[in-house]
């Protein structure tokens, strides 16, 4: 298989490390003192089917990517590679070399996927690797790095067969993680992402804050801080807030915050029920009853951010009157889930229930 010319490929985030699509290895990401470009490498598990592809995406929005001219199929003592795939956009020219050999072992063919560098680009090189699906390399990456390089293998560009993507997308990920697994998650076709849901009673949240980097308004991460977004969530202004759910999902209103709350024991008692078992200032944790797993965020105003431990608040579609918009918020140093207006401009969490 060779390409003649530049191929563009659709980006599919799936990140299936370490359950047998692939396998991430512990980094050998590495720059001597000599200023040699940096490489990333990892695991690829048994051998890529024809039409299958090798794909990279950057956590805060993926790549579509190009192979070159020189980027073709080639043999070579039984080994089969790729290079010389650049990313469209962003800083720096970074390079993606797979090399796929013969595991002696089993017979399998085994791959490395690597993301060499230059030193002095911007493009830094760590590794997200979705929380449900593999261990946490952060102790071995380049934890200060800005930017996140995830590798997939899953579909091709229509997948197999001329299964649509996003078919492909999820019958790899029932294949995966079981169809009943699947259930219990959200794909947001927008930036690929994967988000656990739970059910309270007759609705359908989101277990988790809301990722995806919305238009028509203002999104920030805690202190500008990537890293806190990939744990936490963005924050919002309500303008990006309103429209900010995937298809199939909404922004809640202040009725249906108050259908949650009241199932739970009602405002005085509902946060108890809503706040993660970890993470609050002073053991002002919740039971996390229903698995919605609320995080102690903070919120942000004016490119300032407070009380990242001490609280969360979310939006709520509902609006107050003039600039203002109901929310519900959550404190560490009591157990209620308060609803109150505040002026859309602060930065605050989403969580989207389902239509």
């Amino acid at each position: 298989m060779s390409f003649a010319k530049s191929y563009k490929f659709t980006i599919i985030a799936l990140a299936l490390c370490a359950v047998g699509f692939i396998a991430c290895s512990d980094s050998d990401s590495s720059s001597d003192a000599n200023g040699e470009d940096k490489v990333l490498s990892i695991w690829v598990g048994d051998m890529l089917a024809n039409g299958d592809t090798l794909i990279l995406g950057m956590g805060e929005g993926l790549y579509e990517m190009s192979v070159e001219s020189s980027g073709e199929w080639r043999f070579e003592n039984g080994t089969t590679f790729i290079d010389s795939i650049y990313p469209e956009s962003g800083s720096g020219d970074a390079v993606v070399k797979i090399h796929v050999k013969k595991n002696d072992s089993d017979e399998r063919l085994k791959g490395e996927l690597r993301v060499v560098y230059p030193e002095d680009t911007d493009l830094n090189t760590s590794m997200d690797v979705w929380q449900v699906y593999s261990g946490d390399y952060g102790d071995n990456m380049n934890v200060d790095d800005n930017t996140v390089v995830m590798a997939f293998l899953v579909c091709g560009m229509l997948g197999p067969a001329g299964i649509a993507t996003d078919d492909c997308a999820i019958n790899a990920l029932n294949g995966l993680l079981g169809a009943d697994e699947m259930k219990n998650r959200l794909l947001d076709y927008r930036d690929w992402r994967i988000y656990k849901t739970t059910v309270i009673k007759s609705q359908v949240w989101m277990a988790e804050n809301l990722r995806y980097d919305s238009e028509g308004g203002h999104t920030y991460c805690f202190n500008d801080d990537k890293a806190n977004c990939r744990k936490y969530g963005r924050l919002y202004n309500y303008y990006a807030a309103k429209n900010a759910c995937p298809d199939g999902w909404h922004l809640p209103s202040k009725a249906e915050w108050l259908t949650l709350i009241n199932e739970l024991g009602g405002e005085a008692a509902a946060g108890k029920a809503l706040k993660s078992t970890s993470g609050w200032k002073s053991e002002g944790n919740g039971n996390d009853d229903y698995k919605f797993s609320a995080l102690p965020v903070g919120y942000s105003i004016k490119n300032t951010y407070y009380s990242m431990d001490e609280e969360t608040q979310f939006w709520a579609s509902t609006g107050y009157g003039g600039n203002a918009f109901y929310l519900v918020s959550l404190n560490f140093d009591n157990d209620s889930a308060a609803v109150h207006p505040k002026a859309a401009r602060y930065g605050l969490s989403v969580r989207c229930l389902k239509d």
